[in-house]
């Protein structure tokens, strides 16, 4: 073979190589045309032609992801993609590759006999395949998407689809909290199929496409980023609401736990409650490429925390710090007291993390990773600093927000919950204002929770918990309160403002009352 032929030689002779059967001297020639322009789509469906007349296209595996990532919408490359999947014994891999070839073309039969026949050996139930991606570096985005769904999936008994997420690392934000979803779902770690799903989101058709309740991937699909938290918080509310979980922790995993905290001076009878502040330590590690301050105003100060954690001591509790990372540290001198934040169990950290905040009593959270974690734990769950202004989508919930300022006017709570814009130029809802740079410029600040104000609402929630149960029984401030919010805004439910928070600031609320009656 020449390798100084001309383009439009080697294509002739590629031809006359493919109509004879020539599949040695096809291959080098077209070879050396991929030499020359790697990305050709034509040249690589000429290299499989030749690799499957030598029996060996199923071989490449490299080039089968190449010719499909060139060539997307040619279902050739996706149904070659599947037969060598099922011959690596990659049956996820296969499944996806026929709901790829199936999205190209619909109306393939044979495509969609394969893929039921595939999906009966797997379980003679399943009939469909669903599919998405998962966020595994954020611990509040991985414990809301897999967990919530399958609620809702178990809940209505929706026996014959197999949903697959699909994760780009087998490394996550919590590898326990990764193992316990893969107790109740089909993960699967490929960065091929990450990466192609990202670089084209949409060509996965929609009946394939698994929905998480709440995706934070969901702009890739086209929904704006309002859409996405405003459905997404609805969706999560009315599930945490109407579907019992469905992680349980086992018994073998339980035990391990157990010895560990015991011997720390953590037993099986003692009352435990968690609490987490967040700050700008976790997410600086998370990508320090990254400037994420714009996060910053959601942070808090642990100061504030320790005459409630000093109260909860004084009642007969445990009190355990949770996190990873952290620029902060609660000076409290007392054996019942653990910061498993800043003395994290290098081993075993991620296990004792998620089995504490499954076994505490209540939980004392900000709007942070942990919080969600909470959620799908059901375990009851006290907000302080919430912010932005958002009640818990738990199913066992109370808050207080950060008091919120323009200038030196309190701005009206319940204004923000009606949807009040940052400007007359920028209709973007306070609440679902996350950027504190644009915060800031149009002259918002919020103000912290007091030490008296996170006392008070932990003094109260503290009464309402028992065998980590909430009384969301609503006092008569609360029904007002609850009464009073917009029926759109997104976040209502049950779990609202504590009634120490409402009558401290019971003036603010009067007033913003009487504003979103006259809305």
């Amino acid at each position: 073979m020449q390798t100084k032929l001309k383009v439009s030689e080697l294509l002739e002779q590629v031809k006359e190589f493919d109509q004879a059967g020539s599949f040695l001297q096809l291959l080098d020639a077209v070879n050396i045309l991929l030499l020359k322009d790697p990305n050709n789509s034509e040249y690589v469906l000429y290299k499989l032609k030749a690799l499957d007349g030598l029996g060996k296209v199923n071989s490449d595996m490299k080039l089968l992801e190449h010719y499909v990532n060139i060539r997307s919408t040619d279902s050739t490359g996706f149904i070659l993609l599947y037969q060598a999947c099922l011959e690596n014994k990659d049956t996820a891999g296969a499944l996806i590759a026929l709901a790829y070839a199936l999205s190209v073309n619909p109306d393939d039969e044979q495509c969609m006999v394969l893929l039921l026949d595939l999906l009966n050996k797997v379980d003679p139930k399943y009939k469909r395949v669903k599919i998405n991606i998962l966020t595994v570096v954020r611990i509040g985005h991985l414990s809301s998407e897999i967990e919530p769904l399958m609620r809702k999936v178990k809940g209505q008994d929706e026996q014959d689809c197999l949903y697959l997420f699909v994760s780009n690392t087998p490394t996550s934000c919590n590898s326990y909290l990764l193992s316990l979803l893969k107790n109740i779902s089909h993960i699967v770690v490929s960065p091929f199929w990450y990466q192609f799903y990202v670089s084209r989101p949409t060509l996965l058709d929609d009946f394939f496409f698994a929905d998480f309740p709440y995706d934070v991937n969901g702009s890739l699909r086209g929904k704006s980023n309002t859409d996405i938290n405003t459905q997404g918080f609805r969706n999560l509310v009315n599930i945490y609401e109407n579907y019992p979980k469905c992680t349980e922790i086992p018994p073998s995993d339980e035990n391990k736990a157990w010895q560990i905290l015991s011997a720390l001076g953590i037993k099986k009878l003692d009352k435990i409650v968690c609490f987490h502040v967040r700050d700008s330590a976790y997410l600086s590690s998370v990508n320090s490429s990254l400037n994420f301050s714009y996060h910053d105003f959601r942070d808090a100060k642990i100061e504030s925390y320790k005459k409630a954690i000093e109260h909860l001591i004084s009642q007969g509790y445990k009190v355990v710090r949770i996190g990873v990372n952290s620029n902060q540290k609660l000076e409290i001198n007392d054996p019942n007291y653990f910061d498993f934040c800043l003395q994290r169990d290098k081993v075993h950290g991620d296990l004792i993390e998620v089995f504490i905040l499954n076994v505490c009593q209540f939980f004392i959270a900000n709007f942070g990773g942990p919080y969600g974690m909470a959620a799908m734990l059901d375990t009851p769950t006290l907000v302080v600093n919430g912010v932005p202004i958002q009640q818990p989508y738990m199913k066992y919930g109370r808050f207080i927000p950060k008091r919120l300022f323009k200038g030196d006017s309190e701005v009206n709570l319940l204004d923000v919950c009606a949807g009040k814009p940052l400007s007359e130029n920028n209709k973007t809802p306070i609440y679902l204002s996350f950027n504190s740079t644009e915060f800031e410029k149009y002259g918002y600040r919020y103000v912290d929770n007091t030490d008296d104000e996170i006392y008070q609402a932990v003094a109260e929630f503290e009464k309402l918990v028992e065998n980590r149960i909430l009384n969301m029984t609503l006092t008569e401030k609360q029904m007002a309160y609850f009464n009073a919010l917009p029926d759109a805004f997104c976040h209502k439910n049950k779990c609202v403002i504590t009634d120490s928070f409402l009558t401290a600031h019971e003036h603010t609320f009067k007033l913003a009352t009487r504003l979103v009656e006259q809305i």
